[in-house]
């Protein structure tokens, strides 16, 4: 059940995503994926291994979603889309009622509960730059007895405590079916470790306590690996869906309604310049009928924040996290940033960011492949930092962290260098799995890391703080009427316009 939630809910979002009108036939590349999770979802293996489960939702869910099955089928998009949230509801309160959300390590592995290892250290410890001392390091005890469930969005992951033999402990998810692309979420983590240590040297980042938010992740084998998680961990998907519960409103609605807006754009009866207008009035329309309002975000932190001042030391540490994570998707390109892939900590305000990675074109170059936004600062982010502190806490983190990476003497480029290697190495090595596609040479590889590289390093330039002086260096005696920070206010003003927002996928 937990398996075919997960697929319903990518499912949903794959249409919600697909370029074509609601009212029109499913298209030919839909029918194709549905066929294809009908049979893998009801495959013999799981017939032998789960035979309730299949007797149960095997008919129905053919019935309804099976392409095979032409008389039941649905005859448009729109009638799809409401079959697959009917499911997804359907899933979800059966997982919710049905599967415990604490199991017991000794029911689910005995020999992991009496597994007793031997100088096994607790992960890590070897992060932190610092001289090595493994004498001192803490060792793994035990695992802990109890097995958490976090459901998030439709996926479910096992979660274990790592018990060392001091007391401490470490709770890790441990997340399955990973995708090749995960291991870019791998290699950004480890960017960012060495790019703290450039904030840690800055004045400026170093005053304001700058660090980007790195938690252990420990590949398993290929497609398991366990990450560093947090109890307190929670989305903007779920503080928009309290407040959806809250007021008896659906939370798919804002999307459809922005959905079927489009239709005359998706049929060809709008072209042109006017396809913008449409887009720009049905995100007004969005606005004006309140299905989102701007509180939600500050609604959900004021009720869950027992005091004005620790909503005080909230929004400041978090302030900064987004900073640092708009930031990198600002200069690396790394889109993507929908409500249900920004976790932060309710306690500390730390952000993590997931799938989060550059965004190549056909020929693994950053330039041209971003989105409309530089990153992601939508109403309830602007209600909730108040515009003291976009311009106060938001930009200065920004400012001071592109400061911090252009300094004199910074290795900044030499980490992008082996970053990038890496990533386009996997990027292309995917690419070449496809048939017909070339071999990369090395020199071809050198000229793309090189040119982004000077790409982003350029980009970071125009981020940092601008001191206007003359043509010997000295300061200006009459300072120009605008802001030192001017590229970062022109980022901003980009992330918040209308006319940019509207061009973004509504999901």
């Amino acid at each position: 059940e937990e398996r075919l939630l997960a697929v319903v809910h990518a499912l949903l979002h794959r249409f919600y995503k697909y370029p074509t009108a609601t009212t029109g036939e499913v298209p030919p590349i839909l029918k194709r994926e549905l066929v294809g999770v009908c049979r893998a979802c009801f495959s013999n293996d799981t017939v032998t291994k789960h035979g309730d489960f299949v007797s149960e939702y095997k008919a129905d869910f053919q019935r309804d979603l099976d392409p095979e099955h032409k008389d039941t089928f649905p005859e448009t998009l729109a009638a799809l889309t409401e079959r697959l949230k009917a499911w997804k509801v359907t899933l979800q309160n059966n997982v919710e009622d049905r599967l415990a959300a604490v199991l017991q390590l000794e029911e689910e592995s005995p020999m992991l509960r009496t597994f007793r290892p031997l100088e096994v250290e607790l992960p890590g410890q070897y992060l932190t730059h610092a001289e090595t001392q493994p004498e001192e390091h803490v060792k793994l005890s035990f695992l802990g007895a109890d097995v958490h469930i976090v459901r998030r969005h439709g996926s479910s992951h096992r979660r274990i405590a790592l018990v060392g033999h001091d007391g401490t402990a470490q709770l890790f998810l441990v997340q399955a079916s990973l995708t090749p692309a995960a291991r870019s979420d791998e290699r950004m983590l480890h960017l960012m470790r060495h790019l703290n240590r450039l904030l840690g040297k800055h004045k400026q980042t170093c005053r304001r306590h700058l660090l980007f938010h790195t938690p252990i992740i420990v590949p398993v084998w290929p497609q398991v690996r366990m990450l560093e998680e947090d109890p307190t961990y929670s989305t903007f998907g779920e503080a928009y869906e309290i407040n959806c519960a809250r007021y008896g409103r659906e939370a798919d609605v804002p999307i459809t309604f922005f959905k079927e807006s489009l239709n005359p754009v998706f049929l060809g009866e709008v072209t042109g310049a006017k396809i913008i207008e449409t887009r720009l009035g049905t995100y007004r329309d969005i606005i004006q009928s309140n299905y989102v309002s701007e509180n939600v975000f500050s609604q959900f932190m004021y009720k869950l924040l027992p005091m004005s001042n620790h909503l005080w030391v909230f929004k400041k540490q978090f302030m900064a996290q987004m900073a640092l994570s708009s930031f990198a998707s600002a200069t690396l390109y790394l889109g993507g940033r929908t409500p249900n892939k920004i976790l932060f900590a309710k306690d500390s305000g730390k952000v993590l960011q997931l799938d989060f990675h550059p965004i190549y074109d056909a020929q693994g170059n950053l330039e041209g492949a971003g989105e409309f936004v530089p990153f992601r600062l939508t109403r309830n982010l602007q209600s909730f930092f108040t515009p003291y502190g976009i311009e106060g806490t938001f930009v200065a983190c920004l400012a001071a962290t592109a400061q911090a990476f252009t300094a004199k003497h910074s290795p900044m480029e030499h980490h992008l260098a082996m970053f990038f290697r890496d990533e386009l190495m996997s990027y292309t090595w995917r690419r070449q799995a496809a048939p017909g596609q070339p071999a990369l040479r090395r020199p071809e590889l050198s000229q793309m890391v090189r040119g982004n590289i000077k790409h982003v390093m350029a980009k970071v330039q125009r981020l940092c703080p601008e001191v206007p002086r003359d043509a010997e260096g000295n300061l200006l005696e009459e300072l120009p009427k605008r802001a030192v920070q001017v590229g970062v206010l022109t980022l901003v003003e980009a992330a918040i316009d209308p006319r940019n927002i509207c061009r973004m996928e509504p999901t």
